[in-house]
């Protein structure tokens, strides 16, 4: 009876534990290394920044265009991402633990200005938004996470740029 206790109760505390082992900080399967999602092909919807924000149905509408044009340029990075991801693996990717080919390294700098083209006119629209509010609003916006198109830090093992 006592065994039958102790079996149960390291279950029960066990089960909850290994359903809190977050997905992305799993190694890859067999790599060693983290795989992280990418960045979203959306900032948040327009009704959320609203309502987060207390905007009036004036400001709503003249922030909308710069809104819109900064959910297509995170959607275009989004769909840039995954073409470049296809072009990767179907080249052969690289093995994991090596360092990058001279080539490689000259494709991810590459990649690397593309992806913070697309970042700094991300930036622009944000901007364009934050100009059309409040100081009290500008505050709340600055607490929301800003869109970003690419994931900060190194690619390919690189440093990140000073």
């Amino acid at each position: 009876m006592r065994s039958t206790m102790l079996i149960l109760l390291g279950l029960c505390v066990a089960t909850p534990l290994v359903a809190q082992t977050p997905q992305g900080d799993a190694p890859a399967a067999g790599m060693g290394q983290r795989r992280f999602p990418p960045p979203p092909d959306h900032w948040m919807t327009i009704d959320s920044l609203t309502q987060t924000l207390g905007l009036t149905p004036a400001q709503r509408t003249k922030i909308t265009p710069a809104y819109t044009a900064l959910n297509g340029v995170m959607k275009d990075a989004a769909a840039r991402r995954q073409a470049i991801r296809q072009q990767m693996q179907a080249a052969g990717g690289g093995t994991p633990g090596q360092e990058p080919t001279a080539e490689q390294r000259a494709r991810f700098d590459s990649v690397r200005a593309e992806m913070q083209g697309f970042q700094a006119e991300a930036d622009q629209y944000y901007g364009a938004i934050r100009n059309n509010l409040t100081p009290d609003q500008q505050a709340k916006l600055d607490a929301l996470p800003k869109p970003q198109v690419m994931r900060r830090g190194p690619m390919g093992g690189g440093r990140p740029p000073q």
